[in-house]
């Protein structure tokens, strides 16, 4: 993400030295066109910067919904406590399958809910 930044960095300064080149001829159309590359070089960056950010956000929603989907059918005890994991990213998505009960995960008869095999009743309905 550094390194992106960097660039991105790199990339403004270049377009600044282009916009100040523009402003230093004769004729306030350079000038017009060198303040236009230089806002599209800030809008681009900004836009960048939130995409990742958007990106970074999903992929820890979406590391979230299947830690909790997954404790709850392995009949974990912190079932609620776990997928604040997530917030750690792929980090705590390898911490929890490194912790979670190790087990084939199959439908249950009565919900049809994903449970642990050889759980004594299903965490969803409660059904044996």
């Amino acid at each position: 993400m550094r390194t992106l930044q960097r660039f991105f960095l790199l990339l403004l300064t270049l377009l600044a030295s282009a916009a100040m080149t523009f402003a230093q001829t004769d004729g306030d159309a350079a000038g017009g066109a060198a303040c236009g590359v230089f806002a599209c070089g800030i809008f681009v960056y900004f836009l960048v910067i939130a995409l990742m950010l958007g990106l970074g956000v999903f992929i820890i929603v979406l590391i979230y919904k299947f830690i909790k989907k997954d404790a709850i059918a392995r009949g974990m005890p912190n079932a609620s406590t776990m997928p604040w994991l997530a917030l750690a990213g792929l980090m705590g998505l390898l911490i929890y399958v490194l912790i979670r009960p190790q087990g084939n995960v199959m439908p249950c008869p009565l919900c049809g809910k994903q449970r642990m095999q050889g759980l004594p009743s299903c965490p969803q309905c409660g059904g044996q």
